[in-house]
C-alpha cells in the first residue's frame, strides 16, 4: 500500500473532529501533491478534496466559536439611549431602547478584533418583513439568525417607512440574539470596571443626618 493511500485510510477511520489540522502527515495540499505525484486515481484524489474539505470547515467552525467566545468576554451592557415617550387613546407609552448605532458602536470594534463581522439580509412577503443577521469569521464560518414582524404602520407612516421601521427594529432584535448582548437603563461603565456599587459608612452616616 503506497504512502497516499495509507493516509486516505487514516483520514476516512478518524472522525472529522479529531483530525489535527496542523498535523504535517495530514496536512491537505501536501497530502493532495503527493497523490497527483504518485499517479493517483481520479477516485482517490475526490476522496482527498471531500476531506480537505471537511477539514477546513472544521478547523473554520472552531475558530469562529473561539473568537466569538473571546468577543463576548469583553462586551459590555449596552446603553439604551432612546427614549419613546408619547400619550395616545390607549394610554401613556414610555419606555427606553438602544437603536442599532449604539449596538453598532460597541459591537463592531470588539468583533473586528477577532476577526468577526455582521452584516444583514432583508426580505418583504407580503407585508411580512425578514430579517437575517449574518456573523461571520474572517476563516470562513458563519452563523445565521432571522426573525420576522409584519409592518410597522403606527403613527402616519407610509409603506416604505412602515418596511424600514420593521426592518431597523428585527435588525436590533436578530444582531442582540446572534451575539448574546444585553441591554441596559443606565451607564454600566463602573460595574463593568468591577467597581462596587455599595456605600459607605461616611454616606450612610450623611443620609441619616439628612433624612432626621
Amino acid at each position: 500500500m503506497t504512502d497516499t493511500a495509507k493516509q486516505i485510510e487514516i483520514v476516512e477511520r478518524m472522525p472529522i473532529q479529531m483530525v489535527p489540522a496542523s498535523s504535517n502527515v495530514l496536512d491537505p495540499m501536501t497530502t493532495i501533491t503527493n497523490a497527483l505525484a504518485n499517479g493517483a486515481s481520479i477516485e482517490m484524489i475526490e476522496k482527498l478534496i471531500g476531506w480537505t474539505e471537511r477539514l477546513q470547515a472544521t478547523a473554520a467552525r472552531k475558530a469562529f466559536d473561539a473568537a466569538l467566545s473571546e468577543a463576548s468576554m469583553k462586551m459590555p451592557v449596552i446603553s439604551k439611549n432612546r427614549v419613546v415617550d408619547f400619550t395616545s387613546q390607549k394610554g401613556r407609552t414610555h419606555y427606553k431602547y438602544e437603536d442599532l448605532g449604539e449596538i453598532s458602536r460597541v459591537a463592531r470594534p470588539i468583533l473586528a478584533e477577532h476577526g468577526l463581522s455582521y452584516r444583514f439580509e432583508t426580505k418583504v412577503d407580503q407585508r411580512i418583513v425578514f430579517v437575517t443577521c449574518i456573523v461571520s469569521h474572517r476563516d470562513g464560518h458563519f452563523v445565521a439568525n432571522t426573525l420576522s414582524a409584519a409592518v410597522d404602520e403606527s403613527g402616519n407612516k407610509n409603506h416604505i417607512q412602515a418596511i424600514s421601521s420593521a426592518s431597523t427594529y428585527l435588525q436590533r432584535m436578530t444582531l442582540k440574539a446572534a451575539l448574546g448582548l444585553a441591554a441596559s437603563d443606565e451607564d454600566d461603565d463602573g460595574k463593568a470596571a468591577g467597581m462596587s456599587a455599595q456605600i459607605t459608612d461616611d454616606q450612610v452616616t450623611q443620609i441619616m443626618t439628612e433624612l432626621a
